[in-house]
């Protein structure tokens, strides 16, 4: 088993729709062969367990709950999920997010994307660590 990691930041301003996905930006570190960005999703390559990170600042266009979920291969994993509330529209709320993962294949690779509920969004930060030991 190959250790890996990669951690990607997006700190520029996005309109994320209801149920969008959130760009994950650039990569700012990465070591290692198991841990791609490929546009708005991290790619887990390899078998193995993978430690996800990721926080980020949304501030919904109305008031409410904003919800951020992870998805690996386009289904929400279990408990990788975070809701904020709001009082106005404009607000900011931060939410994190601490999954740990399994990818069962050596030669398949999984696809994990961060997706917003709850209403549109605009996201002024997100930062994801991923970590494959």
């Amino acid at each position: 088993m190959s250790r890996s990691a990669i951690y990607a930041v997006n700190s520029g301003t996005q309109t994320v729709a209801d149920g969008g996905v959130v760009s994950l930006g650039s990569v700012i570190r990465r070591y290692g062969c198991d841990c791609q960005l490929s546009g708005d999703a991290i790619l887990l390559e390899g078998a193995g367990y993978y430690d996800i990170t990721v926080n980020l600042v949304a501030s919904p266009t109305a008031p409410g709950d904003i919800t951020a979920t992870l998805y690996k291969d386009g289904v929400a994993i279990p408990g990788a999920t975070s809701t904020g509330t709001t009082t106005a529209a404009g607000d900011f709320v931060t939410l994190s997010i601490g999954p740990m993962v399994r990818q069962m294949c050596c030669g398949s690779s999984g696809t994990m994307t961060c997706v917003l509920s709850g209403g549109e969004a605009t996201v002024s930060n997100i930062a994801v660590k991923v970590v494959k030991e």
